[in-house]
């Protein structure tokens, strides 16, 4: 059984994520967006996003979570470009690639949705100092384990 790092995971896509939303709004600009329209669009999604994120109302709704189960002794820890793959899909894909679509006819929602990807990498960071160490995920089943 191969299993991943719950904090590894939050750790590597953060960055990525960052990155990633440089990328669009870089990419926005060059594709006509106008420079006060592309940053406020970008501030809009960035913000709007980790506002969401840390006041989710559905949190209360929620069922208590169950306790971990322990790490079975065959387990073996995914590499890490591995972490930051499962991590990445489908939500930082899936903007990505929405992002490229809009960049032809609609530069300035690139820029919102650049900012929403670093909603995201800002919300995984915060995400971070709440994650215990020894949790472990399994990709595959999505059932965590405490090792």
């Amino acid at each position: 059984m191969t299993v991943e790092s719950l904090r590894l995971r939050l750790l590597l896509v953060a960055p990525l994520r960052l990155a990633s939303s440089i990328v669009w709004l870089v990419a926005a600009r060059a594709a006509g967006a106008s420079t006060g329209a592309a940053f406020l669009a970008f501030a809009a999604g960035t913000l709007g996003l980790v506002f969401i994120a840390t006041n989710d109302p559905r949190a209360r709704f929620r069922r208590a979570e169950s306790e971990p189960e322990p790490l079975p002794a065959d387990a073996r820890v995914a590499p890490a470009w591995l972490h930051a793959v499962h991590a990445s899909i489908p939500s930082t894909f899936g903007v990505s690639v929405l992002a490229a679509v809009t960049l032809a006819f609609r530069p300035t929602l690139s820029a919102l949705l650049a900012g929403i990807l670093a909603g995201l990498g800002a919300g995984a960071l915060l995400a971070v100092r709440g994650v215990d160490e020894r949790l472990y995920v399994d990709p595959r089943r999505r059932v965590v384990y405490r090792g």
